[in-house]
């Protein structure tokens, strides 16, 4: 009985091939985004409580490193901020291959959202209005890109975490063509979402190179 209600609701979340497919994974992509703005505010609240040996801690996580962005060096800052967000990107990919997946997923855009919020709170208690335009035209236009992209990979590991999970609570053999084709889009999405996030790491490195000399940081 537990399975057969479990299953059902899972069900009702999997968006499928009905017409109110798009409409599911829309509703998906927005409550993942929430959670980058969610985690944004947050991080932003919390800088108060950030200093200069904190935020060293959490460069590579977070690419916290205000004197990279201003050093010159291209091949550096866009190798940091791939290293950065790559680790995001690796680990919501992973998740979709777990059954539990469904459940911890949301966390990672959420925790993204946090290092957006935190460095932004950091350099505008640190530089005042310079630190506002500097986040307005030096972070934010690579940020609101990869948060389209974390919040996009989630969404898709998510929802492949759900059907890993509807073939189990179901008793059923996963045919192997049907198991191999779910794999496969799922490879691909990821793929492209990776490359989307090289987009991403690009936009940042170009800003930083073009504007944070204006600022002396």
């Amino acid at each position: 009985m537990k399975g057969i209600i479990f299953s059902g609701r899972i069900n009702k979340l999997m968006p499928s091939d009905d017409p109110g497919a798009d409409r599911k994974a829309g509703l998906l992509l927005l409550l993942f985004l929430s959670a980058v703005i969610a985690g944004a505010a947050l991080g932003a609240v919390s800088s108060k409580y950030a200093d200069s040996g904190m935020m060293k801690k959490l460069d590579l996580i977070f690419l916290t490193n205000i004197q990279l962005r201003s050093s010159g060096n291209a091949l550096a800052l866009f190798t940091a901020s791939l290293a950065s967000n790559f680790l995001f990107l690796l680990a919501v990919f992973l998740l979709g291959l777990t059954l539990w997946g469904e459940a911890a997923v949301i966390a990672l855009p959420f925790l993204k959202g946090y290092g957006y919020g935190l460095i932004a709170g950091f350099i505008y208690s640190s530089c005042g209005v310079n630190g506002i335009i500097y986040n307005i035209l030096v972070i934010l236009p690579g940020a609101l890109v990869f948060a389209a992209v974390i919040s996009a990979a989630s969404r898709e590991a998510f929802m492949n975490s759900l059907k890993l999970c509807r073939l189990l609570r179901s008793g059923d053999e996963p045919e192997g063509c049907a198991s191999g084709l779910q794999l496969k889009r799922y490879f691909i999405s990821m793929l492209w979402l990776l490359f989307l996030t090289v987009l991403a790491c690009t936009v940042d490195m170009l800003l930083s190179l073009m504007l944070s000399w204006l600022f002396g940081f």
